[in-house]
């Protein structure tokens, strides 16, 4: 039976889905770890907090959760906390893996990293729909958005949602996707920079969405999509 979790700490805001309270005590215990080694590197490093550009991260650990996000954010072209949210869930996730867990997922504000024994389904917000997510040992959905939420977007997309294979790469492209949606955009447009946008990615995201004043556009391998109503309560926000 899959038990379902909440966990707030200062800007994190978690849902936290497995099968046992102790998985649920490595996570917690897990984003804050992470959350302390980023916090401690930002006091040696200040500009790793506000940087919109990809920094050079020498004092950072070699295999810390720092480096991940100076990888992603060197792909991505975006600033390290570009991928922070999901950089805490993807820490979290392979600590509660490392331990046993079959269902090991961490939502941390719409930043999803998952492993799972089970059939999942995820909504992308806002919309009316869902990804079905077959069982999986590794696979994240991030999104970004220009109107929700407290995270920073140089674009107008509700959503900007990235499908890969890690949730650090997953945050920092799908704040580097949200930043090309530009205000005036229509459908037709929307499609092109999305297509434009995969091609030129393709070799770190498995797929994209984009939702925009009711327009959708999708690029990539995207799992199975239903139509879903999910209640206010399942969505993670502050």
């Amino acid at each position: 039976m899959i038990k379902r979790f909440k966990f707030s700490y200062k800007e994190t805001t978690a849902t936290i889905l497995t099968e046992d309270d102790k998985f649920f005590e490595i996570a917690v215990r897990s984003i804050l770890k992470a959350r302390s080694e980023i916090e401690v590197y930002i006091s040696l490093k200040p500009e790793f907090l506000i940087s919109y550009e990809p920094l050079h991260c020498p004092k950072c650990n070699k295999k810390g959760i720092v480096r991940e996000m100076c990888r992603a954010a060197k792909i991505a072209k975006v600033g390290p906390m570009a991928s922070v949210a999901g950089a805490i869930a993807q820490y979290a996730v392979d600590r509660m893996v490392e331990a046993g867990a079959n269902i090991a997922v961490v939502d941390n504000g719409g930043d999803i990293a998952i492993h799972s024994d089970q059939e999942l389904r995820i909504g992308v917000y806002p919309s009316n729909l869902a990804l079905l997510i077959p069982p999986s040992e590794r696979i994240a959905i991030c999104t970004s958005s220009g109107k929700i939420g407290p995270s920073v977007s140089f674009g107008w997309a509700d959503a900007a949602t990235i499908i890969a294979k890690d949730a650090t790469v997953a945050d920092a492209f799908a704040t580097a996707l949200g930043n090309t949606i530009k205000e005036n955009l229509g459908k037709s447009e929307i499609e092109k920079t999305l297509l434009d946008f995969y091609s030129e990615n393709r070799d770190f995201v498995e797929g994209a969405i984009v939702v925009k004043d009711g327009i959708m556009a999708f690029a990539g391998n995207i799992p199975k999509i239903l139509l879903s109503e999910f209640g206010e309560d399942l969505i993670t926000k502050p």
